[in-house]
């Protein structure tokens, strides 16, 4: 691992990606591709501003790049639902059409555990072996599981490649900002009378020291990423300081699609199910594999997180 190309390096996770692989000796470049480039530098750091769906072979050939990382997504809703499509669901694929045309040897997505989708028959915890079973409604969920089965036709096809698959809970700590888990940073939170579904939570630093370990240890597969432990929803929103709304699930849902349609608020439609319905997912796999255990449980990286944004926040 001497020549590492990250997509989507601007991003919260890319930038975080950047630190740590620039601090490793074995690492001798970092390519940076991205529409605009990242907050922080490194003299490691070769930055290139490049659309995610354009064709990059000959960045990675120039740089003799071997190790590719791709972040490149957009997370956040937008209305606009034909371009977040086309730069996730196309730019994957110019994605793994350039890692194959530069002959690039190791290869890993960041997925979401969303892709399992929440669902009130979920194993606890779910294991890598379950089902993809994305949420119809959920635009997010449905994309990250349809380029997973890109990168898994991709694997059929490119065998020699070593090809990794994180799907990761949801990413906080202090250097998150409100993008760690924008449900908390809403002016009201809500909250589907009858439900107290528990989150799962990984810390910024475990999930960069997990994308060091695989990457440094070549392993291939696909890894569940969550801290140990899990926050009930009640918890999260006493942890925020918020005011909630507690209302039947149906109507949350009328409620937030038509604000959604009357342009009165940002918040996607979709996703009333998360708060439902859990998804726990077991890092065990990864655990044993990398030989690394995270240092902070579900609860701890979530109150980083709070702490960092909203110091007076409840513990």
């Amino acid at each position: 691992m001497k020549s590492v190309a990250i997509t989507g390096i601007s991003g919260y996770v890319g930038q975080q990606l950047l630190h740590k692989l620039a601090e490793q000796e074995e690492v001798e470049r970092i390519v940076g591709i991205d529409v605009k480039p990242p907050d922080s530098d490194s003299p490691k750091l070769k930055f290139y501003s490049r659309d995610i769906r354009a064709p990059f072979k000959d960045i990675l050939a120039e740089n003799k790049v071997d190790t590719a990382v791709h972040l490149a997504f957009v997370v956040t809703p937008t209305r606009n639902t034909d371009a977040a499509r086309d730069i996730n669901i196309n730019g994957s694929r110019n994605f793994l059409d350039s890692c194959a045309q530069a002959s690039v040897e190791q290869v890993l997505y960041l997925s979401s555990h969303t892709a399992y989708g929440a669902h009130p028959d979920n194993p606890i915890p779910i294991k890598e072996d379950a089902p993809l079973r994305p949420l119809p409604n959920f635009r997010y969920s449905c994309e990250k599981a349809e380029v997973e089965q890109m990168f898994q036709e991709f694997v059929e096809q490119h065998p020699s490649v070593c090809v990794t698959i994180f799907r990761a809970c949801a990413i906080v700590g202090p250097r998150a900002g409100t993008a760690g888990v924008n449900v908390l940073f809403t002016p009201i939170m809500m909250r589907p009378l009858g439900y107290n579904a528990p989150w799962q939570f990984i810390h910024e630093d475990d999930l960069m020291e997990s994308f060091y370990r695989v990457l440094a240890q070549r392993q291939r597969g696909v890894y569940n990423i969550g801290g140990d432990g899990y926050v009930p929803y009640k918890e999260m929103i006493a942890a925020a300081g918020k005011p909630c709304i507690v209302l039947p699930a149906a109507l949350l849902r009328f409620i937030v699609a038509l604000t959604w349609r009357l342009h009165l608020q940002s918040r996607s439609p979709a996703g009333i199910e998360f708060m439902q319905y859990p998804i726990i997912v077991d890092a065990e796999k990864l655990q044993k594999t990398t030989g690394y255990r995270f240092t902070h449980s579900s609860r701890e990286a979530l109150m980083s997180l709070i702490s960092a944004v909203r110091p007076g926040s409840q513990r």
